[in-house]
C-alpha cells in the first residue's frame, strides 16, 4: 500500500517523552494534519512526531495501516466517515491499548442533532472532482508560470501579485496561496532591474509588497551564497542590503502598495494578512 508519511518533530531534547501521532484519513487528510500540527505545538515538554496516513479509503487499507503503526507511544487520530471504519479503529486500538480519537464523529453527531438527519457516510464524496478542485489545479499552474517575474505579459490575470526584493519568501507564499485556489504571481525587484512597467498596468488593489529586517535578509542571502559556493558580493553586503530594503519600501509607499513585514513569520500568517489587506475571502 502506498503510504505517505509526514513527520514533524516538536522539540529535539532527548530527555523529552517521545510520542508518535498517527493521522488516518479517508481522503487527503490536509485539514486533519493542520489541526494536529497546531495542537502539538502546545506540548513543549514532549517530543511529538506526526505520521500521516492519507487515502485510507477501504477496510483492507485501514487494517494494513493499523497493523503497521510504528513509533514510540502511538496515538491515533482518524477522520473516517464510514461507521465500519470507525468501529475497526476502535476495536483494534482498544485491544492494543492505543489511545484513539475520532476527529469527525463529534462534529457529525453535533450536526445530525442540529438538523435532525443522519449523515450519509459516503466516502466517494470526499474524492469528488469539482470546480473548486479544478480551480486549485489551474491556480497552481498559474503560480509556476508566474514565479520570480515570469509571465509578465499576463500579470493582469492574477488575483494577487506579490512584489519584493530577493529572498523575502515570495515563492513559498505564492505556492501556498495557489494551493488555496488563488492565481498568484510574484515579481522580483532589485537595484539593477527596478520595477517592471507591467506593474503599472494592473489593478493596484491586487498588489501587496513584502519587506523584512535587513539584518535578517543579509543572513539569509549570505547562507544562500555559501550553500551555492559563491563568493560574497553586494547581494549580501549588509550596507547594500539596508539601502536596498529602504529604497524598495520608499517606492512601495510612493506607489500605494500595502506592505507586509515577513520577518520571523510563517507562510500561513503572511498569507492571512495578504487576504485581509486585499479583502479576499477564503476559497
Amino acid at each position: 500500500m502506498d503510504k505517505k508519511k509526514i513527520k514533524k518533530s516538536i522539540g529535539s531534547q532527548s530527555s523529552k517523552q517521545p510520542y508518535t501521532l498517527h493521522l488516518i484519513a479517508g481522503a487527503t487528510g490536509d485539514l486533519l494534519h493542520r489541526l494536529a500540527s497546531v495542537a502539538v505545538t502546545q506540548f513543549s515538554d514532549v517530543d511529538m512526531h506526526i505520521v500521516a496516513h492519507p487515502l485510507v479509503d477501504d477496510l483492507d487499507k485501514l487494517q494494513e495501516t493499523l497493523d503497521h503503526l510504528e513509533g514510540e507511544h502511538p496515538i491515533v487520530i482518524h477522520a473516517l466517515p464510514s461507521s465500519a471504519a470507525k468501529r475497526l479503529v476502535r476495536h483494534q486500538c482498544v485491544a492494543r491499548r492505543i489511545p484513539h480519537y475520532d476527529a469527525t464523529g463529534p462534529l457529525l453527531d453535533f450536526l445530525a442533532d442540529c438538523v435532525g438527519s443522519l449523515p450519509d457516510n459516503d466516502l466517494s464524496r470526499l474524492h469528488k472532482v469539482d470546480a473548486a478542485y479544478q480551480n486549485r489545479i489551474e491556480a497552481m499552474e498559474f503560480a509556476l508560470a508566474h514565479d520570480d517575474s515570469l509571465g509578465l505579459p499576463t500579470l493582469r490575470e492574477a488575483d494577487i501579485v506579490i512584489v519584493g526584493v530577493s529572498r523575502v519568501s515570495k515563492s513559498p507564499t505564492t505556492l501556498y496561496l495557489s494551493s488555496r485556489g488563488f492565481k498568484v504571481a510574484n515579481v522580483s525587484i532589485s537595484p539593477q532591474t527596478g520595477f517592471p512597467e507591467e506593474l503599472s498596468k494592473i489593478n493596484k488593489r491586487k498588489i501587496v509588497a513584502f519587506t523584512t529586517q535587513p539584518k535578517r535578509l543579509q543572513v539569509i542571502r549570505a547562507e544562500r551564497l555559501q550553500h551555492n559556493g559563491v563568493a560574497s558580493s553586494d547581494y549580501d553586503n549588509l550596507q547594500q542590503v539596508i539601502r536596498e530594503v529602504m529604497e524598495s519600501e520608499a517606492e512601495y509607499r510612493k506607489r500605494g502598495y500595502p506592505v507586509i513585514d515577513v520577518t520571523n513569520r510563517t507562510i500561513e500568517q503572511v498569507a492571512a494578512e495578504i487576504m485581509d489587506k486585499l479583502s479576499l475571502s477564503p476559497r
